[in-house]
């Protein structure tokens, strides 16, 4: 699972960094947020739950994932 973390730790630096250019934000959740939010799913629920617990990464991504599935 580190792995999967440090993805989705770059994920969300790079959206930290484009914070005020909504423009790029989007671009960026369009291009990369179906690729993260496999990832993160490819999880199973037992393992998805310690983790939220443990890691903020997880618990934010936790907090955003029903964007990913329109």
């Amino acid at each position: 699972m580190p792995d999967i973390e440090k993805c989705l730790t770059a994920y969300y630096s790079l959206m930290d960094d484009c914070e005020g250019y909504p423009e790029w934000q989007n671009k960026l959740e369009l291009d990369l947020g179906g690729t993260i939010s496999y990832l993160a799913l490819t999880i199973d629920d037992t393992s998805r739950e310690a983790l939220i617990e443990g890691s903020k990464t997880f618990l934010r991504f936790d907090a955003e994932k029903q964007k990913y599935f329109k």
